[in-house]
């Protein structure tokens, strides 16, 4: 007697529910019995939440949804749905939300067909944290597996720093066939204070442990890796502030948890996590890693090399005071530095094919 739409209304239901009970009474007629609703569908949210949201939804620009969502689930237990953490900041809190900027359209981009094929790595100087400085993340990222290898905070951008950050993933996870990098922005301004070519450097480490590096001729180019930096600085930023994180130690540890985070979450694309990925491809033996080579020769060739004279007396004038080294017929030598660590004076580089350590003229620690 009465249509759809009244029929809702006096039951207060939509009309979509409304056909959906039609349905079923058409189909088990003697069988269908009404039942109350299922209460309230939108509870109220428990106080430390709304808390929550209030403190870190301004640190935010734009805000990430998802981020917070993450946020609330791990802090609190309260687990949402970013679409429904995204409803309720819009309906109670619009005055806190900062729209986005418009971004460009994304591209389609490959991968390498196996874990440790290519490797692509960065570097980002940003204001993480307020400080007098900028602070340098490095970050290493897995092409096939898409897995984040490993990140670090440094205080400047410097040949040495990024040595550093590959002898650990070497150490961790073996080397791959090929290094993917830019050009010499890689580095930074700092790398060139000694007047030396932070590229050739890169170069001849990698050439001598068996390690392809290329340059990638646009930051497009490296699309994987430039995505992650974006990712990490929406995320990272607020994070930081909410922690109210103000030296490196304490910078490293919430990064450390953030990259735990990313490397267990599956990837839209490949409905994958990067650590489900990587450990499919091991399982399949689809691996291009290399063998790591000896401590020895990490020590070797991840390190700066510069050239002293020898004096009279067999000593070399190095980092403003004299050293012994023992009596040779070179009137120049190299010397090959760890900063702040240990040096070696070494009768002359080492020498392609076999690039084993030459004669070792003196080893001091500093």
């Amino acid at each position: 007697m009465i249509d759809a739409t009244e029929a809702a209304q006096h039951l207060q239901i939509s009309r979509a529910h409304l056909y959906r009970l039609r349905t079923r009474f058409l189909k088990e007629r003697s069988r269908l019995t009404a039942k109350l609703s299922g209460g309230d569908h939108w509870p109220a949210w428990p106080p430390a939440a709304v808390s929550f949201l209030k403190e870190f939804l301004p640190l935010q620009k734009p805000p990430n949804f998802q981020l917070v969502a993450d946020e609330l689930e791990a802090r609190l237990g309260f687990k949402r749905h970013r679409q429904s953490v995204a409803a309720f900041a819009g309906l109670h809190f619009p005055n806190l939300l900062r729209p986005s900027e418009p971004c460009p359209k994304a591209r389609r981009r490959w991968e390498r067909s196996r874990i440790g094929e290519l490797w692509q790595h960065d570097s980002s100087i940003h204001q993480w944290w307020p400080a007098a400085d900028k602070q340098t993340l490095l970050l290493t990222v897995d092409d096939h597996s898409r897995k984040l290898l490993g990140a670090v905070f440094v205080p400047t951008d410097t040949t040495w720093n990024h040595f550093e950050h590959f002898r650990r993933l070497f150490l961790q996870h073996s080397l791959p066939m090929v290094v993917y990098t830019d050009g010499l922005s890689l580095f930074g301004h700092d790398s060139m204070a000694d007047d030396r070519d932070p590229s050739s450097e890169f170069q001849r480490a990698f050439s001598a442990l068996g390690v392809t590096h290329l340059v990638a001729p646009s930051p497009q180019a490296k699309g994987k890796i430039e995505r992650r930096f974006g990712t990490l600085q929406k995320r990272l930023v607020a994070l930081l502030a909410y922690e109210k994180v103000g030296d490196y130690a304490a910078a490293q540890v919430v990064l450390n948890r953030e990259l735990e985070r990313q490397n267990a979450t599956a990837c839209r694309t490949i409905s994958l996590s990067p650590n489900a990925a990587w450990d499919k491809a091991l399982a399949e033996k689809r691996t291009a890693l290399l063998p790591r080579p000896p401590l020895t020769l990490l020590d070797l060739h991840l390190a700066l090399y510069l050239k002293r004279r020898v004096n009279a007396d067999n000593q070399i004038d190095f980092l403003g005071r004299s050293w012994h080294i023992a009596p040779t017929r070179q009137s120049a030598i190299t010397v090959i530095h760890h900063p702040l660590r240990q040096f070696w004076a070494v009768t002359k580089p080492p020498a392609p094919p076999l690039n084993t350590w030459p004669e070792i003229l003196g080893n001091y620690s500093l």
